[in-house]
Parts: structure tokens; sequence; C-alpha cells
């Protein structure tokens, strides 16, 4: 008698066991529908007011912000009458002739020129920090500046 209750006393506890998770399936693949409630929104747009913008003046202050002395030498400001000559001489910058690139078998020439210690490659015609070259060889070139030409060695 002692092993047919532990007998059935297991199998409660099996059938128990299956039968819960027989209900968790059952239960999961139809499950219960929830009503959803629409909610109502106020469906007209308004707005914001922008903020107007904070505006604002310096003013001119005659105290010194980190001595904390008053300055009492006003700057003025004073009108240059401009001079109605002609032509100012300009100082001709600094201009070295580096030398000449040209590829084997063509006529076109790039010069290699310093002007104020600055590299540029130019081609006859071209003007550069009103540097104008006009013509040029290996050994020399010629550039205009302020109307006059100049003949610059190697």
């Amino acid at each position: 008698m002692k092993s047919k209750g532990k007998t059935y006393l297991l199998l409660v506890a099996v059938l128990g066991i299956w039968g819960t998770i027989a209900y968790k399936i059952v239960n999961s693949l139809s499950p219960d529908e929830v009503e959803v409630t629409p909610q109502n929104f106020d469906v007209s747009f308004n707005p914001k007011q922008p903020k107007q913008t904070d505006t604002f003046s310096i003013k001119d202050t005659e105290r010194d912000p980190f001595l904390g002395t008053l300055s009492s030498n006003k700057q003025t400001s004073r009108s240059v009458p401009k001079s109605t000559s002609a032509k100012t001489d300009v100082a001709m910058p600094a201009i070295t002739f580096g030398g000449l690139i040209q590829k084997q078998g063509s006529n076109s020439k790039v010069f290699v020129v310093n002007i104020n210690n600055r590299q540029y490659l130019l081609k006859r015609g071209q003007t550069v920090n009103d540097v104008k070259l006009i013509n040029g060889d290996k050994e020399s070139i010629t550039i205009r500046f302020n109307g006059k030409n100049h003949n610059i060695k190697l």
C-alpha cells in the first residue's frame, strides 16, 4: 500500500505540472483582446509667440576698467586729406629668378620666380602682385613693375 500511495502522489504532481504547462500554452494561443480606446487630441495649432530680441548699445566710458582711473585724453578722429597727386612710387618687391622648367621637345616654358620670398611658377604674360613676366630664357628674365622693365639674372 505504501508503494501505491507514493505512485498516486507522484501521478498527481506530474498531472499538475503538465496541466499547468498545457493551460499556459492554450491561454497564450487565444489571448483576451484588450479594447483600445482612442484618445481625443486637440487638433488646433497654437504656435508660441516669439520673444523680442534684447537690444543693447555700447557706451564710451572715460574710466579705465583695469586701473580704475579716469582717462582724460580722448581720441578724436581726424580726417586726413588725401593727396590728389598722380602715382605714388611703390617700392619694388624683392624678386629673384629661380630657374626654368621646360618639357623636352616642347616650346612652353615655366619660370620659377620668387616674389617677397614666395615662390611662383609663371608663364610669359602672367601677372602676380603687379609683377608681369615679359620674357625670359635660361639665364635671365624680364619683368614689368609699375610700367618699368627690369632684367633679373639667375
